[in-house]
């Protein structure tokens, strides 16, 4: 690398945004919603319906990420029936079926996504079973749901959602844990996790030289694969959402094996290969990654919760982590802040890319 470039590089990495403020107040913001949500013996500051049966999740962008994450959790860790749903196709549908049973769970930071709204209307009319989780009180979204939980993120400046959507998934945990509460099953566990977010993000934050490290070759490519598994699979496409919508490079999220069945060919051109190694599919994703790297000349980057002899790649990130939640949260922070780097060093306009606005009416 030559000097000049060294000196631009030096000088981007300086530089101040919105987004990286947002970033940075992660850990506070967490703070701030377990002091509101979790009280002293356990129990959970928030107004739901008993009885539980169903949980729909209804939301778009980042939002739907975080519903497809909680649904995934409440699917397989709370024994809970539930789904998410893009917010512009429930708008959409003309007979949308409503069952009684189900909570209805709309999220917008905004509180004003329209077709998120629209959504809403066309489900109230059958249900009171409705919540509202957004970030701002009073919004169209908070006023026409029964119940209510805000995120107490504050102003989310920049167009990429950060610590908006971070708020919006602890929330969801929370309601998580809530459930299990309500279903008599043990929460003491999820909730201790919980209890030791902004630590793990705190963490996630001081990896910091290594993913500027890794966003100086990240950059260098025009397409990026994520892979992952289970839950973190639509954190994966939270995080190809975050690089696309910043730095402009093509980024898409696979789910780990799936990406061998014809997806791989896109590696026949210069792609670059994130993958993220739970505590559940260490070897399955060593043994992708193996026939990755036996095939093809890929730049890899390894975000992992444990670690990994296995194999000899230079560009891992580890963040010991012995909870799918902790890791989670640790990953997220990781994707934003490989974005932020990346559209910095690419010179975007971070805060407001190009063509790009928050979606509300």
């Amino acid at each position: 690398m030559n000097l000049l470039k060294k000196l631009f590089i030096r000088f981007t990495l300086n530089k101040k945004t919105d987004m990286e403020a947002e970033i940075y107040s992660q850990p506070d913001i967490i703070f701030d919603l377990i002091r509101k949500y979790i009280k002293k013996d356990y129990t959970l500051n928030i107004d739901m319906p008993e009885n539980i049966k169903k949980v729909a999740l209804i939301a778009s962008g980042s939002s739907y990420h975080s519903a497809a994450i909680a649904a995934n959790f409440l699917r397989h860790q709370v024994h809970c029936d539930a789904q998410s749903y893009y917010a512009s196709e429930v708008a959409l549908t003309e007979n949308i079926d409503v069952d009684t049973e189900t909570l209805y769970v709309f999220i917008s930071q905004s509180g004003e996504t329209k077709d998120t709204n629209i959504s809403l209307s066309k489900i109230r009319i059958k249900t009171d079973k409705t919540l509202a989780i957004t970030n701002t009180k009073n919004s169209s979204l908070y006023k026409n749901c029964k119940y209510k939980m805000l995120t107490y993120a504050g102003l989310e400046k920049a167009i990429a959602s950060t610590k908006a959507m971070c708020a919006q998934m602890f929330c969801l945990f929370l309601i998580s844990a809530k459930i299990m509460q309500q279903k008599e099953l043990p929460s003491i566990q999820v909730i201790d996790e919980l209890l030791n977010v902004p630590e793990y993000i705190n963490n996630a934050l001081h990896q910091v030289e290594n993913i500027k490290h890794y966003s100086e070759s990240l950059v260098n490519y025009d397409n990026a694969a994520i892979l992952a598994s289970g839950m973190f699979y639509p954190l994966a496409k939270e995080g190809a959402l975050k690089i696309k919508e910043t730095s402009y490079i093509n980024t898409t999220a696979y789910p780990t094996g799936e990406f061998l069945h014809g997806h791989i060919a896109i590696l026949n051109k210069k792609c670059a290969v994130i993958s993220l190694v739970n505590n559940h599919n260490v070897q399955f994703t060593i043994d992708v990654l193996n026939k990755i790297n036996s095939t093809y000349k890929t730049d890899s980057l390894i975000i992992t919760a444990l670690p990994l002899s296995q194999l000899t790649l230079s560009n891992v990130i580890e963040i010991p982590a012995h909870s799918d939640i902790n890791f989670l949260f640790s990953s997220l922070i990781i994707f934003q802040l490989l974005a932020y780097y990346s559209a910095l060093l690419l010179n975007r306009n971070i805060d407001a890319p190009e063509g790009l606005q928050k979606i509300v009416k």
